[in-house]
């Protein structure tokens, strides 16, 4: 979505914020960006590795890019950041501004899963997997600052059986790292590590 699928461009350009700007933002998702482009362009050859994504991370990215959105108008009023999480500031969002966002978001949805590179995931459900309660609920009780959809991913991921989950969460994989491989042998790993893992295996 930030890389070559446009996303971010939108956001700079209709807010006229400069080159360095958006510099600044991509290094912080290097990696991330990495890792998604050798699966997706790049193909990884004759891989071993199945890649997915679940409904909820998709559901998720909306979010994110809303809040993106919402940061650059506070930025661009001169808002202090201190003051970004105040609801009382809540900026509203244009209406074409949210209609070219949303546009290039479905666009971006069709390279990421339109060539199977990338597999959509819908989340499990006790109906469908009777041990459901059982996995979600001590992640999301026994695991500190863990939240509704920390615990539904790695779920999600569980049930269908994943070798590895991939975040930028830093403190989830420290603090679930061990116990995932233990009880689930599912590895977290952050998108740097599975780049290693793709860049490994193409030589």
């Amino acid at each position: 979505m930030l890389g070559s699928g446009g996303v971010l461009d939108i956001l700079c350009n209709g807010y006229h914020l400069t080159k360095e700007f958006r510099d600044v933002y991509i290094s912080h998702y290097t990696d991330s960006i990495s890792y998604i482009d050798a699966i997706v362009k790049e193909k990884v050859p004759d891989s071993n590795h199945e890649f997915y994504v679940s409904s909820l991370a998709i559901n998720e990215l909306f979010y994110a890019i809303k809040d993106e959105l919402r940061s650059i108008i506070l930025f661009n009023k001169g808002m202090p950041i201190s003051r970004w999480r105040d609801a009382r500031i809540n900026p509203d969002i244009p209406e074409k501004c949210f209609r070219a966002i949303y546009n290039q978001t479905l666009q971006s949805f069709d390279t990421l899963l339109g060539e199977g590179s990338i597999i959509y995931l819908p989340e499990g459900s006790v109906e469908s997997v009777p041990e459901y309660w059982s996995i979600y609920a001590p992640l999301l009780f026994l695991t500190k600052d863990a939240k509704t959809q920390d615990a539904t991913l790695l779920t999600t991921a569980i049930i269908n059986r994943a070798d590895y989950f991939v975040t930028k969460d830093e403190p989830l994989i420290k603090a679930l790292k061990k116990k995932m491989l233990a009880d689930y042998q599912m590895e977290l790993i952050k998108p740097s590590t599975g780049l290693a893992m793709l860049k490994k295996q193409t030589r």
